[in-house]
């Protein structure tokens, strides 16, 4: 499977130079739905290995989608040969949030999600998370975005 998601996102290389953003609103879409394919997995046994299968191609896509966008978008933030500089601290950042993240979801299996009522006002709460999210995302903003 790991050689197909590459194959296919391959092909799309071209259409991501031309709308970064898109693109990236798109890989985290797709990020959030294969890790929500994921988390639902262990409800359905009998399908366990097709779901899981297929959040992790998702979030597999993902990643290539994420690496070719990466450049074009740090590129327009670039100030006077500064990209090396500004891709460091970009993935310093993500690495960053991404461990605290982990923790974060250590904290939360161990006490409020050992109760269903914990783990429904989880899930409001991530839903009402990624509303909004999204709506940041979408929304245009004022500047203009230049490759």
């Amino acid at each position: 499977m790991q050689h197909t998601r590459k194959l296919i996102c391959s092909s799309m290389g071209a259409r991501m130079d031309s709308e970064p953003k898109s693109w990236r609103i798109l890989a985290d879409v797709l990020y959030d739905l294969g890790t929500a394919l994921e988390v639902v997995s262990p409800l359905c046994p009998q399908l366990f290995l097709e779901v899981a299968g297929l959040g992790n191609f998702a979030k597999g896509m993902v990643v290539v989608a994420a690496r070719a966008t990466r450049l074009p978008i740090y590129s327009s933030f670039a100030k006077e040969g500064n990209l090396s500089d500004l891709f460091a601290k970009g993935e310093a950042i993500s690495t960053l949030f991404n461990v605290m993240g982990i923790g974060a979801g250590i904290g939360l299996a161990s006490t409020v999600c050992s109760t269903t009522q914990g783990k429904v006002h989880i899930c409001r709460m991530t839903y009402h998370r990624l509303s909004y999210h999204y709506s940041c995302s979408i929304t245009p903003s004022s500047g203009k975005y230049t490759q």
